[in-house]
């Protein structure tokens, strides 16, 4: 079985900065086809009839309940869709296994147990396992009779991965690994049954293992938690864990390409997943707004209110610009590679890293300004656990935390873009002629993009090699390429919705892209005057007018007085 995602042309990642797109060309939410739609409404009518009248259990950790539910899940197909036909699933695109990741955010404590499961647990064996391991595990993770968890964090190896202290032993007769350590923060901890577990063989190599429970896997208590109360999240513990040789997952000393690649699309997934309970909070704050009355009117009727409703809306269409024309990305390169060939699959998926991370910070981040928004529209009742917005708040904050914490997936952005051939195209990248002036969505987005490549020639041409350690500047360039990104999703969508339905039906589409493209035009200029005061150059100046302080610096200096001191001084 298998759905298409219907573009025009193959596009490269990270190519959007380079090149300018037509809307024809890019992948909607518009163009999700009925197939897609189909698999969408099995999702949600789940979530709807069998999660959801359950969701006090699953908020108890009553673990035989969210069991029972992903045995369901996959009699509904709803775990096969990323497995291909041939283990047991259903091989089918990107685009359709976020639109079902999305309905999972109507009870998001169990979306991120089916999410965990569908996506860097069970995609490590998808893309990297050999024929015997994905035969020996994938038509399990497919039917829901095993679920998979995803070992990569630690205690002292957070965001800096492959620090990794889990050993791997080779046993004195040769046929098996020796795992030792333990793992933090794993979705899926006391549930699952297979696990992929990094671990350093010889103390250096990075591997990846597939590593069952019976082996000797052991999970330490129920992590408590800020949100997400009924998804597992526990420690793993490895005490001479028996892994036979033929777990190795990949190639010894190879696991941060299995690590690195999942992750990618794991954030890609989780953008869909975010903007699923963006919406559901924006509905909840707009049908509270219309009920709750003071002064004799709905606060609805209030002009703060209208402003907030307002730009939560915009925030969810930019978002979903963005999300669906980078699955439609996906799905179209991989469409055109031997899926049983993994180095042609690792390409495909790698190539849009810069794309998956810029997903990741923007979804997360206009969740988190959402929920907060709902919270404040309900006033007093969103402090309340007797209403949803308190739970919507608390389960959102995980979002800029895992698959990579935003600040890591900054830095990713612009390091990304300055590897390989993308570096040479942008640092040999010349302006034909001046910045154009003329108000429009298009002279928006070209001097979005331009802004983010002089500012990422301006930073290689200062610090070059040593571009890496100077996190200040790479996280103002990476949000003005966020940006970039935004805005030019966001006019294309417009543009293809105008072309199937006329200006005037599209005016609030239009409406929404013109309020975001003038807001996150002052938010790059803001950005260019603080990088222009760290980054002095004729390229940069001329992109802005006012001469700034340089913040970079006395930022620096107020954080060396403060952890000095260990306290607030003033």
């Amino acid at each position: 079985m298998s759905t298409s995602t219907q573009t025009s042309n193959l596009v490269a990642g990270g190519s959007f900065l380079l090149e300018d797109r037509q809307a024809s060309e890019v992948f909607t939410r518009e163009d999700i086809s009925k197939a897609q739609q189909m698999i969408g409404q099995v999702a949600e009518e789940f979530m709807r009839r069998e999660v959801m009248p359950k969701a006090e259990e699953i908020y108890h950790k009553n673990w035989p309940v969210s069991r029972e539910l992903m045995l369901t899940a996959g009699e509904l197909d709803l775990l096969r869709i990323d497995i291909p036909e041939a283990y047991g699933g259903l091989g089918l695109d990107k685009v359709s296994s976020a639109y079902v990741g999305e309905q999972m955010a109507l009870l998001p404590s169990f979306g991120a147990t089916l999410g965990a499961h569908t996506a860097i647990g069970s995609l490590p064996t998808v893309y990297f396992g050999n024929e015997a391991q994905r035969e020996k595990y994938l038509p399990k993770l497919a039917s829901g009779e095993w679920i998979a968890a995803f070992c990569l964090t630690e205690t002292e190896s957070g965001s800096d991965a492959l620090a990794a202290k889990t050993k791997a032993t080779l046993s004195a007769d040769g046929t098996h690994y020796i795992l030792n350590g333990r793992k933090m923060w794993i979705t899926n901890g006391g549930l699952a049954e297979l696990f992929t577990i990094f671990a350093k063989v010889d103390g250096e190599k990075f591997t990846a293992f597939l590593v069952e429970r019976g082996m000797g896997v052991e999970s330490a208590p129920e992590e408590k938690k800020l949100g997400l109360d009924g998804s597992s999240t526990t420690a793993i513990v490895l005490e001479n864990c028996q892994v036979p040789i033929e777990n190795v997952l990949g190639e010894i000393g190879k696991g941060h390409v299995v690590a690195f690649n999942v992750l990618n699309f794991g954030r890609l997934k989780l953008g869909s997943r975010n903007l699923g309970q963006a919406k559901l909070a924006l509905n909840t704050a707009i049908s509270y707004a219309k009920d709750r009355h003071q002064f004799n009117r709905p606060i609805a009727s209030f002009g703060m209110i209208r402003q907030k409703i307002a730009e939560m809306a915009t925030r969810i269409y930019v978002g979903d610009a963005m999300v669906w024309r980078t699955l439609g990305m996906v799905d179209d390169t991989l469409a055109t590679v031997d899926p049983n060939n993994t180095m042609q699959t690792l390409k495909a998926i790698e190539q849009y890293a810069v794309e998956c991370s810029i997903i990741k910070v923007w979804t997360s981040e206009a969740l988190a300004y959402v929920v907060d928004e709902n919270v404040q529209i309900h006033g007093g009742y969103g402090f309340s656990q007797e209403f949803s917005a308190e739970r919507a708040y608390r389960d959102a904050r995980i979002t800029r935390i895992y698959e990579g914490t935003n600040e890591i997936n900054r830095t990713i952005i612009p390091t990304r873009l300055l590897k390989g051939a993308m570096r040479e195209a942008l640092l040999n990248w010349k302006e034909d002629s001046k910045p154009a002036t003329e108000p429009s969505l298009r002279t928006a987005t070209a001097n979005a993009k331009r802004a983010g490549i002089v500012a990422l020639q301006s930073a290689a041409t200062k610090y070059g090699e040593t571009l890496a350690r100077e996190q200040e500047v790479l996280g103002l360039i990476a949000d003005i390429i966020i940006e970039a990104f935004a805005i030019e999703s966001t006019m294309l969508r417009t543009e293809k919705l105008i072309a199937k339905q006329g200006e005037t039906a599209c005016a609030i589409p239009i409406a929404m892209t013109e309020t975001y493209t003038c807001d996150a035009m002052e938010r790059i200029a803001q950005k260019l005057r603080t990088l222009h005061a760290e980054l002095p150059n004729d390229a940069l100046a001329n992109a802005i007018a006012l001469h700034p302080v340089n913040t970079i610096a006395t930022r620096k200096q107020i954080a060396d007085v403060v952890i000095e001191a260990g306290r607030y001084l003033w």
